[in-house]
């Protein structure tokens, strides 16, 4: 992984189109199981709409998918100038087999390591969907659920970027991911 890197990002086309679709659908289907898990009082006015989820128009302002060939490593990440800070247990994130909290350029930076891309692409960005801070979420207004994996953490991220095996929840904005994962594509 030294040397020259050519940065590979993935056709914003088919594959980011279906990688959402499936995004999407999962979403929709967990806020769906979830109002039936709460009975059929759901606590709305008859006539109020609960919302089918985020479209993948939102998603795509809120993340992207990059690097679909490359294994990262936690020293990866370390070389590309993020300084981790506190590994998090990995039972609450599904298939994640690595956790850490840390920083980039003055801002925090969840990342979750994935078996392969396949698994960061699905419940990755899945579980990654469910934790940001999206304005199209909770009526607009920030809730708690969008925090990262440790139970206390009072960070609230507001994008995401699948990068080959990894998913990185970042503070602010999507270019604070993209940021980073162009240095990390140069190191």
């Amino acid at each position: 992984m030294h040397g020259a890197v050519t940065a590979q990002f993935s056709n914003p086309g088919r594959t980011r189109r279906r990688g959402l679709l499936l995004l999407f659908l999962a979403v929709s289907m967990m806020v769906s199981l979830g109002l039936v898990a709460c009975g059929s009082n759901s606590g709305t006015a008859p006539n109020e709409s609960v919302g089918d989820g985020p479209t993948d128009e939102e998603l795509a302002t809120v993340s992207t998918t990059m690097y679909p060939d490359r294994m990262f490593t936690l020293e990866d990440f370390t070389a590309a100038g993020w300084k981790k800070s506190k590994q998090f247990a990995t039972d609450t994130v599904p298939g994640a087999t690595d956790i850490w909290y840390g920083f980039y350029a003055q801002r925090d930076i969840e990342v979750r390591f994935y078996a392969s891309h396949a698994e960061a692409s699905a419940q990755g960005a899945e579980s990654a969907a469910g934790a940001i801070d999206q304005k199209f979420r909770e009526g607009g207004q920030v809730g708690a659920s969008n925090r990262g994996a440790g139970a206390s953490a009072v960070t609230k991220y507001a994008a995401f970027a699948v990068l080959g095996n990894a998913v990185v929840l970042c503070e602010l904005n999507l270019e604070t991911c993209t940021t980073f994962a162009e240095a990390l594509a140069g190191g």
